[in-house]
C-alpha cells in the first residue's frame, strides 16, 4: 500500500463555500421574512390551579386530622380496658390498690343523692336496680 501523508498531498477543496457577505446580510433577510402580525397570547390560569389546590388540601386536612387522633386515642384506651379486662381479676386490682388510692377513688367519685336519683331516672334498667 502507498504511503498517505496528508501534510505533503496537496489539499482537497470540498465545494462548498459561502457566498459573499452572506453573515453581514443575514440579519436583515432574516427579520423580513418574519410576520409581521403578533401572535394572539393565550394565557395559562396557573393561579387558580394553586388556589384549588390549596383549598382542596386544607379542606382534606381538616376532614382527616381528627379521624386520625380519634383513632389513636380509642385503641389506647380499648387495649388498656381489654388488657385490665383479661388479665386481672376484681381481686387482683384490689389487692394492688393502697388505702390511699381507694380514699383517693372516694374523693373523686362522690356522689350526692340528686346525681344518684337522676341517674337511676335517666337509665333504662331502672326495675332491675330495684329487684336487687
Amino acid at each position: 500500500m502507498k504511503a498517505f501523508n496528508l501534510d505533503k498531498e496537496p489539499k482537497i477543496e470540498t465545494g462548498f463555500k459561502t457566498p459573499e457577505n452572506y453573515f453581514e446580510s443575514f440579519e436583515a433577510r432574516m427579520l423580513a421574512q418574519l410576520p409581521k402580525e403578533e401572535p394572539k397570547v393565550i394565557k395559562f390560569q396557573v393561579r387558580k390551579l394553586y388556589i384549588v389546590s390549596a383549598i382542596a388540601a386544607v379542606i382534606l386536612a381538616f376532614i382527616a386530622i381528627p379521624f386520625y387522633f380519634d383513632s389513636n386515642y380509642s385503641q389506647e384506651s380499648i387495649s388498656v380496658e381489654s388488657y385490665l379486662s383479661y388479665q386481672l381479676t376484681t381481686e387482683d386490682i384490689i389487692e394492688k390498690l393502697t388505702q390511699e388510692d381507694i380514699d383517693a377513688l372516694e374523693n373523686t367519685l362522690a356522689l350526692s343523692d340528686d346525681g344518684l336519683e337522676e341517674y337511676l331516672s335517666e337509665t333504662q334498667n331502672l326495675k332491675f336496680y330495684l329487684n336487687e
